[in-house]
């Protein structure tokens, strides 16, 4: 965060080729959801790819600083989850999500020129912190611990084997277990059935160097997905909701979630969905040919009554002209 983000000016440039890949490209309202579960409703200008009014409200309420790191995780079309890291809280760790650490340690002389680089005429050039879910190709630590593909090496503390019972689920990153309190029970209880159907933890492979923070996030929405797919018998999900979930599938694969089972049954859930909707365009066309032959029905008994009548109406007709025929014919001279 630069000054022209969070103390003057009060824009966030997001990246072009971001916006033009996963946003509306018209101006529209996009919400952000802090990590307490707030939520704020900001302006987003297509043009100029960047939030603008309601983003100062999110600054402050917040209380970002010059030199915090946002990390945006897009969930909808128009619903970003907000993760903050705060300047003193950075690590090697942090920088290795693609969080710029250095910002925190310039001179005021090169905050000045990043400011300037960083202005509301380029905003393509804000540190957007997209690839934390994008390609997995972050930078590497200076430190020997990086590895070239980022991924967690196998865990002792990620061994499924050792799990009997829910009682004995606990979730571990890097030898520390993640706080229950970060997951509400519901949630916790479908993680554990999801582990159970792969008889092994699906965060187990996560880029080494997210923070348990954020993969306690990824673990949320894995179950809250899996939730969605467990109630779409009963109540079937849009063709958006179905959309929505296979986005942040995939982003959560590139991040090392083993989740490529529930993004195929969104796949499978997306086609039965087509040949429902495919059933119910045949059956309200069915409903409008019934309905259309039950008017021509009454529109043909109509016709047969009027036919009827006209049949009764002549031959009361000819019964008439006969029987004048013979009044005339014997009649007296």
């Amino acid at each position: 965060m630069l000054k022209s983000h969070v103390v003057k000016g009060f824009w966030l440039g997001l990246p072009r080729s971001f916006c033009r890949n996963h946003l509306p490209d018209h101006d529209v309202t996009i919400t952000l959801e802090d990590e307490e579960g707030n939520i704020y409703a900001t302006n987003y200008l297509a043009k100029r790819t960047g939030l603008s009014g309601g983003w100062n409200g999110f600054a402050v309420v917040n209380e970002l600083n010059v030199g915090d790191a946002v990390v945006f995780q897009l969930v909808t079309l128009t619903r970003f989850k907000v993760y903050i890291v705060r300047e003193t809280k950075f690590t090697k760790t942090d920088g290795a999500l693609g969080l710029d650490t250095s910002l925190g340690s310039n001179t005021p002389e090169e905050e000045s020129s990043n400011e300037d680089v960083n202005s509301e005429e380029d905003p393509e050039a804000t540190r957007f912190s997209c690839n934390a879910f994008g390609n997995g190709r972050h930078n590497k630590l200076d430190s020997e611990e990086a590895d070239d593909d980022g991924l967690r090496s196998p865990d002792p503390d990620t061994d499924f084997s050792a799990v009997k019972s829910f009682r004995d689920f606990n979730i571990v990153l890097d030898g520390l277990d993640i706080e229950p309190k970060l997951f509400p029970d519901r949630l916790r209880r479908m993680y554990y059935q999801l582990c159970c159907a792969r008889k092994a933890f699906l965060h187990r492979h996560l880029l080494k160097h997210i923070s348990p923070g954020l993969a306690a996030g990824l673990i949320v929405e894995t179950a809250n997905i899996a939730e969605g797919i467990r109630a779409s018998h009963a109540s079937s999900s849009s063709h958006e909701d179905l959309s929505a979930w296979k986005t942040i599938l995939q982003s959560l694969e590139l991040a090392g979630m083993d989740v490529a089972f529930l993004r195929k049954r969104v796949d499978d859930l997306h086609v039965a969905a087509e040949e429902k909707l495919e059933r119910d365009h045949a059956e309200e066309k069915m409903r409008a040919l019934t309905l259309k032959m039950s008017s021509l029905n009454d529109a043909l008994k109509d016709l047969c009554m009027e036919a009827e009548e006209m049949v009764e109406w002549i031959a009361k007709q000819k019964r008439k002209e006969e029987q004048a025929m013979r009044e005339l014919a014997t009649a007296p001279w």
